[in-house]
């Protein structure tokens, strides 16, 4: 493909470049700028008719015609001010060169180079120099500073080398006679061959004849060097490269003058060499940082995580030279790299590819967290394998396949890797937010689940409760419940929620039996991230991935366990793994599950063995007091606490002989209905005495004496609305309460203390 060349301002000088312009195939002019309409037709005039009816189309007074090609690759600034570069920035940004005349002349115009031509080859070599703006593209700028030592000094061929201080050895850059694969396979170390030993001395060397291998520690000799001019590149004080020159029949082709002319080339090609490189930084910093920049208003926007990703794989493709991203996260708690997206079409359905960390070269550099960068023959980049780390945290892996216009510079190589900083700092800032939301979600339907099983009496109802609460608050595919039969002592199935049925549910029956036997061994929760790496039980897995189990606990002793499958990831077609974060959470409602349970089987033995105080229904004061341990052997367990409150009628007796047996009965029932509805749904109210009742609150909060106080008056402004109830007598009501285990852990305890009224309402 031709370069487009455009000229701004008609100039005598420009104008003279025109011919030998339209002579380069490598070349095509895209406009010519002339404000002046006048100055146009004048130009005209004085250029070859063959030549104006080509440029016909070329000449314009439209600045645009510049501004607005996106094929532009150079513009050659003609004006009297030559400041093109500083007024439109933008250009530069993108990668046009902005050169002076004379710099295209040396580049572009020159035609066959010969010894004559020295004095004007050095003027425009320190034109070069001195620009203020070196925009010059140093590829294109060092080839033809080769071709013209090489041509100038009669020498067959040559080659560029520039020093890489942290390797200390010297890479080809440019060279002539060399085939261009073969250039990012030559690395001279410092001290070793004719180059290395220049760039060690920095003094310039000509040799006649072959070079004494030893002497000079050559490692590959080159049989075709009969003679040859190395010159080091030295820029205030520092080494910057090495320029060869070499002839493969004559030994001595190379004249004083030859040495003295590449010195002269040399010292000028030091300070395009600094002032590019230089240039190349400052221009390589501002694309990183746009690169950085976009990559953040990418990844920190609303769309759905997985159209974010999606996004920044085509943003990243294109930045490796129309190539191919794919992206690979590390689930929490997982080993494996999922793929997440990719710039690929159709790549949407890539959930179920996985990469374990530590295979191919994508899990290699997430095993070392370092990147691993595959180049081309060319010395472009091929591949790379970038982590995604924030913190000390791994999120996965950016690969990268480069496109035919792929970079091969150490700049791009940091620009990819700070795209991928950048990236793993956004990823790790949505999953936070993910997770953090997440959780509240999941904490909220586990409390509202943990809150209505403890309320239901029924213990069919829990455990069917258990089980579908489970997998849907935990987004499980399977839950299995199992309670030991108290004849048998086996630990039956007594609940299942899920999918399976016919072979896949007997696998996954005989699977959770095994689970059950080692849940029960250890009688503590166990998170299995992974079924196929457990051992154990990789052959009873089947196709189920993960799961986690809890055994189910009551005065010391397990009496069933509790077991969830499969992870159910809503962006996702494949099922995923459980994490930490869902063992916490697990753990959590198995709580709920023992509490419930127990609270179930008490109102079932309550009914089966008529164990309710006959003129209230309400429990009797053997199985409150059972209740009563139970809470506080749990407590005990799980760090909890629990509040236990007394409501006396102070004056029954007094009501009773002043208005008889039957008002006393009425006052009994009615503070009973009025505790009740006060009462959240899980407490436990027993009468324990003629007008006193007992009332036991698990979990009462962190101000559970306003819950008392606002409990009491609730209470007593229910009985005062009874104007009837309270006549001839007012009703006394008086709360006393106790706290576990800051003012108690026994029950006694905690019975005389609560017994001690705190509270007082008439």
């Amino acid at each position: 493909m031709r370069k487009r060349i455009g000229i701004y301002r008609a100039t005598e000088e420009a104008r003279q470049l025109i011919p030998s312009l339209l002579e380069n195939p490598e070349f095509e002019i895209g406009a010519i700028v002339e404000p002046d309409d006048e100055s146009i037709r004048q130009h005209f005039s004085a250029i070859d008719p063959g030549i104006a009816r080509v440029l016909d189309a070329c000449m314009t007074t439209d600045l645009d015609a510049l501004i607005l090609d996106t094929n532009l690759h150079a513009v050659i600034d003609a004006s009297a001010s030559g400041d093109f570069a500083a007024s439109h920035p933008a250009l530069s940004e993108r990668g046009v060169q902005i050169v002076t005349p004379l710099t295209a002349r040396l580049l572009w115009c020159f035609g066959r180079t010969s010894p004559n031509s020295k004095a004007d080859l050095l003027t425009a070599l320190h034109e070069i120099v001195e620009s203020y703006n070196l925009t010059v593209d140093a590829d294109e700028l060092f080839s033809r500073v080769l071709e013209i030592a090489v041509a100038v000094t009669g020498a067959e061929g040559g080659s560029l080398m520039l020093l890489d201080h942290a390797a200390r050895e010297l890479r080809v850059r440019v060279a002539a006679g060399v085939e261009p694969e073969l250039w990012p396979k030559i690395r001279v170390p410092i001290g070793h061959g004719i180059a290395g030993r220049v760039a060690a001395d920095a003094r310039p060397l000509r040799l006649r004849g072959k070079a004494d291998r030893q002497a000079f520690q050559i490692v590959r000799e080159r049989l075709d060097v009969e003679s040859a001019i190395s010159v080091p590149l030295i820029f205030e004080g520092r080494v910057l490269g090495v320029l060869n020159l070499h002839h493969s029949t004559q030994a001595d082709a190379f004249s004083d003058e030859s040495l003295e002319f590449a010195e002269q080339l040399a010292h000028l090609d030091a300070q395009i060499i600094a002032r590019s490189q230089e240039h190349e930084a400052l221009r390589s910093q501002a694309a990183r940082y746009t690169a950085v920049r976009r990559v953040r208003e990418i990844l920190s926007g609303r769309d759905p995580l997985p159209d974010r990703l999606r996004s920044f794989c085509l943003f990243v493709a294109e930045q490796v030279g129309h190539g191919i991203a794919t992206i690979y996260l590390r689930d929490s708690g997982e080993t494996d790299l999922r793929l997440s997206a990719t710039s690929l079409e159709g790549g949407g359905f890539g959930g179920e590819y996985r990469i374990k960390i530590g295979r191919g070269i994508d899990g290699s550099a997430a095993q070392a967290r370092e990147p691993s960068i595959l180049r081309s023959a060319k010395g472009n980049l091929a591949y790379a394998a970038v982590p995604l780390i924030a913190g000390d945290t791994l999120f996965g892996v950016l690969s990268v396949q480069g496109g035919n216009e792929a970079a091969g510079s150490r700049a791009a190589e940091e620009t990819l890797s700070e795209i991928a900083a950048a990236a793993a700092e956004e990823i790790a800032h949505a999953e936070r937010e993910a997770s953090m939301t997440s959780q509240a979600t999941k904490v909220g339907a586990l409390n509202e689940a943990g809150i209505r099983m403890i309320s239901a009496t029924d213990p069919a109802e829990v455990l069917r409760m258990a089980t579908s609460s489970a997998a849907m608050a935990l987004g499980a595919d399977h839950a299995i419940l199992r309670i030991q039969d108290e004849e048998t002592r086996r630990y039956v199935i007594r609940s299942y929620f899920g999918s399976a049925d016919g072979r896949l549910q007997e696998q996954l029956f005989r699977l959770d039996k095994r689970i059950a036997v080692e849940v029960i061994k250890k009688r503590a929760p166990h998170l299995i991230a992974d079924l196929a790496d457990d051992a154990a039980l990789s052959e009873l897995r089947a196709d189920f991935q993960s799961a986690i189990a809890a055994p189910l606990m009551r005065e010391g002793r397990v009496i069933g366990t509790l077991t969830i499958y499969d992870k159910v990831v809503a962006d996702r077609f494949y099922v995923g793994r459980f994490s930490q974060e869902d063992l916490g959470l697990f753990t959590k409602f198995a709580s709920y599950v023992e509490r419930a349970v127990t609270n179930a089987d008490f109102y079932a033995q309550a009914r089966q063995y008529r164990n309710f105080e006959t003129e209230t229904g309400l429990p009797n004061e053997r199985y409150l007091n059972k209740r009563i341990d139970d809470e506080i052997a749990r407590a005990s367990e799980h760090e909890g606490a629990l509040a236990i409150a007394v409501c006396s009628l102070e004056n029954l007796d007094e009501i009773r002989n002043a208005t008889g047996r039957g008002r006393a009965r009425e006052v009994v029932q009615r503070a009973v209905e009025a505790l009740r509805n006060h009462l959240r749904d899980f407490d436990v109210i027993g009468r324990t005495g003629k007008g006193e009742f007992t009332i036991l609150m698990p979990d009462p909060g962190y101000s559970a004496g306003e819950r008392v106080y606002a409990l009491a008056r609730a209470v007593a402004d229910d009985i005062s609305k009874d104007n009837t109830l309270n006549d001839p007598i007012r009703i006394a009501l008086s709360f006393g309460y106790a706290l576990y285990p800051t003012e108690g852990t026994a029950r006694e305890d905690l019975l005389t203390r609560a017994g001690t009224p705190r509270i007082r309402m008439v």
